[in-house]
């Protein structure tokens, strides 16, 4: 079927509409996050002394506000840059619910496979439950937000457009670095941590490069962050949660991942490795009926 005839992007080049995509959303980042914790600061006591970087009411509302603006610039780029339509960057749902299941139950089993090897060899344990519909409201709203957001500006956008000027596996490691780069400021953050960040940025990107489809990377985000921070007791990416159950670390912030969360454990990095290779072999999220599909249709180039 022929594709419909697509104005000409504003930017010719995919590689330099991203870089300028990137820049403009660092930027606006930034912005946000200075004019947020001078908005905070004003409402506090005078002489009251805060600690931005560990508060976790303003990071959490933080984290809300650039999710939304993160999502809406991406979207301005998409149409007016790229001149492109929003569904484009990945959204198609017919025929990728497995996938994004796919996505939604792994990032479960990591968290579960890895939290039962820190317990029986007593790194952490669990000491006190509770049911904070709340919390859970919150942690629910937020790390939805968050999945959406991320995936939208990391695949949806920036490697849909690296796709089109280069190798799908050197933009995979662009991305995956992009993606580290911008959680290095990020509480509680350890060597082990930006390993893990480029391998889960590696992770997120592999179902894409293949499909230009976000519903796996969006289901994978989402369930990591929440079951990572509101049930299992972890920080996230050093933001303290309200969870479920609250847990005890009692072992080598090595492996357990210290203040950073789970993200920042060796046991998390094993258990990338071994998810991401079997993420390559395709077969187990992709399906008999979907190996043979064509990605979704990317109209930039006519092709997925």
């Amino acid at each position: 079927m022929a594709l419909p005839n697509y104005p000409s992007p504003a930017i010719k080049q995919g590689w330099v509409r991203a870089i300028v995509f990137f820049i403009v959303y660092l930027g606006t980042y930034f912005l946000v996050s200075a004019l947020g914790g001078v908005v905070w600061a004003l409402q506090q006591a005078p002489g009251a002394t805060t600690d931005l970087l560990h508060n976790r009411s303003f990071n959490i509302l933080l984290l809300l506000v650039n999710g939304l603006v993160s999502i809406g610039l991406a979207f301005i780029f998409r149409r007016f840059i790229d001149r492109r339509s929003i569904r484009s960057m990945g959204f198609g749902w017919k025929g990728r619910q497995r996938s994004a299941w796919a996505g939604f139950v792994l990032g479960i089993i990591i968290l579960g496979v890895g939290s039962l090897l820190l317990y029986f060899t007593q790194h952490i344990d669990w000491v006190d439950t509770r049911l904070d519909m709340g919390a859970i409201g919150e942690g629910l709203g937020l790390f939805l937000l968050t999945a959406l957001g991320e995936e939208i500006i990391f695949r949806g956008y920036v490697l849909n457009n690296l796709l089109d000027s280069m190798n799908k596996w050197t933009a995979l490691v662009v991305v995956s670095l992009l993606f580290a780069l911008v959680h290095l400021g990020n509480a509680g953050l350890n060597p082990v941590g930006i390993l893990n960040l480029v391998a889960g940025g590696v992770l997120l990107s592999i179902n894409y490069i293949f499909t230009r489809n976000l519903w796996f990377s969006i289901f994978f985000h989402f369930s990591w962050n929440f079951f990572q921070g509101v049930v299992l007791g972890y920080e996230v990416s050093g933001l303290d949660m309200q969870p479920i159950w609250h847990m005890e670390r009692k072992g080598d912030d090595l492996l357990t991942g210290g203040a950073f969360g789970f993200e920042g454990s060796a046991v998390a990095t094993g258990l990338l490795l071994m998810a991401i290779f079997l993420c390559l072999q395709r077969k187990w999220w992709d399906g008999a009926g979907l190996r043979q599909a064509q990605p979704d249709r990317n109209p930039s180039t006519g092709s997925g």
